[in-house]
C-alpha cells in the first residue's frame, strides 16, 4: 500500500510539473519561447523536491492540527521556510548539474532571480499539499467509521436474531416436555452446541454458502427432533454456488418461519427446499415451504431482520421477494456474487 502511496504521488507531481512547463512554454510574454527541455527541466526539479517534503506536510499535518491560530501559525512559518529551501535546493542543482540555457548570470544573481519570480508563486504549494492531504484524511475516516456503523448495525441485527430464534425453540422445548422428555433434553443439548456456534464463534458479516448452509442443516436437527418425519427439507445448492459469500446467517430465520408458519400447524407436515443457483453476476437463494398460503404476508421480525441486512450490506444493489407459490410460500434473494 506505501507503494502505491509512493507511485500516486510521483505521478502527481510529474503531472503538476507538465502542467506549468506548457503553460511557461506557450507564455505569449516571453520574447522568444523557451527551449521545451529547459523548461521542463526547471519544473520538474521544483516539483519533485515538493513531492520529497509532501510527507513532512503531512507529518506536520498530523502533529499540528488547524485547530487553533497556533497551528496555523506553524504552518505558515513552516510553508515559508520550507519554499526558501526547496528554492535554494533548486537552483543549486539547476545551476550546477543542468545546461538551462537561460540561466547565464551568476548563482547569486540567479538565485535572486528565482526568490523575486517564483516564490509567491511556490509558497500556496505547501497549503496545496496540506488541503489534500486534510481532505484525504478526512474521507478515509469517514470511509472507516461508515464501516464501523455497518458492523454495529449488522452486531444488533444479529443480537436481535439470536433472541428470537431462542424464544422460538424454547417454545418447541415447553411443548416436547409433556409429550417426549428425553427428545425435549436433547433438542436443549443441539440448542446450546448451535447458539455456542453462533454466539461464541466470531462469524465475519458475510461467509462462503457451503458454510452457512452447515449453519442451516445444525439448525434443522434440532427441529428434526420434535417434527421427526413430518419434516422433509431438500437441499439443491449448484457447486459453482458454494464459494460465494453470503450474509452469515441470511437463511436461518426463513427456514425457521417456513416451519413455524408453514409446517408446524400441519398434522401431516410438509417439506421445505432450500436452493441456491448462480446466474453471471448474481446468486439466486431461494426457501420454498409446501404449507399453504395464508394470503397478505406482513414483514415480522424474520423478514424484516433480513431485509435490513441484506440493505446494510449492499445498499439497494440486491433484491428480497416473497408471497405464495405452488401452495406455499417461497422467499427469494437476489444478491452480486463475491468470492473470498
Amino acid at each position: 500500500m506505501n507503494r502505491r502511496v509512493v507511485l500516486l504521488v510521483i505521478l502527481a507531481w510529474t503531472l503538476v510539473a507538465l502542467y506549468f512547463a506548457t503553460q511557461a512554454y506557450f507564455n505569449p510574454a516571453f520574447d522568444m519561447r523557451p527551449p521545451w527541455r529547459d523548461v521542463l527541466t526547471v519544473n520538474l526539479t521544483y516539483y519533485y523536491l515538493w513531492g520529497l517534503v509532501t510527507p513532512l506536510v503531512a507529518w506536520l499535518a498530523r502533529r499540528f492540527p488547524l485547530r487553533s491560530v497556533r497551528a496555523f501559525g506553524v504552518h505558515a512559518l513552516a510553508s515559508i521556510v520550507l519554499t526558501a529551501i526547496l528554492l535554494l535546493i533548486a537552483e543549486s542543482f539547476l545551476w550546477n548539474f543542468s545546461s538551462v540555457r537561460f540561466r547565464r548570470d551568476s548563482f547569486a544573481q540567479s538565485l535572486k532571480v528565482a526568490f523575486s519570480a517564483n516564490f509567491h508563486g511556490s509558497l500556496p504549494t505547501y497549503f496545496l499539499i496540506l488541503a489534500v492531504y486534510l481532505a484525504w484524511t478526512y474521507a478515509r475516516n469517514a470511509s472507516r467509521l461508515e464501516t464501523q456503523l455497518a458492523h454495529a448495525q449488522l452486531d444488533a441485527l444479529k443480537m436481535q436474531l439470536n433472541p428470537h430464534f431462542l424464544f422460538n425453540t424454547l417454545n418447541s422445548v415447553s411443548s416436547l416436555m409433556y409429550v417426549d422428555v428425553d427428545a425435549a433434553d436433547t433438542m436443549l443439548t443441539r440448542l446450546s452446541d448451535f447458539l455456542r456456534l453462533t454466539l461464541e464463534r466470531p462469524i465475519a458479516p458475510r461467509i462462503p454458502l457451503r458454510e452457512e448452509i452447515d449453519f442451516v442443516q445444525q439448525y434443522l436437527e434440532i427441529e428434526r427432533i420434535r417434527f421427526e418425519e413430518r419434516l422433509r427439507v431438500t437441499i439443491d445448492v449448484e457447486r459453482s454456488a458454494e464459494d460465494v459469500l453470503v450474509p452469515a446467517l441470511i437463511l436461518q430465520p426463513l427456514v425457521e418461519n417456513a416451519i413455524h408458519h408453514g409446517i408446524a400447524n400441519r398434522t401431516e407436515g410438509g417439506s421445505i427446499v432450500i436452493r441456491a443457483r448462480r446466474e453471471e453476476r448474481w446468486l439466486h437463494l431461494i426457501v420454498r415451504d409446501d404449507g399453504g398460503s395464508a394470503g397478505a404476508v406482513r414483514e415480522r421480525v424474520g423478514l424484516t431482520n433480513t431485509r435490513a441486512r441484506l440493505q446494510a450490506l449492499y445498499g439497494g444493489l440486491y433484491r428480497l421477494e416473497y408471497g405464495a407459490k405452488e401452495n406455499g410460500f417461497e422467499v427469494e434473494i437476489a444478491i452480486p456474487c463475491s468470492a473470498r
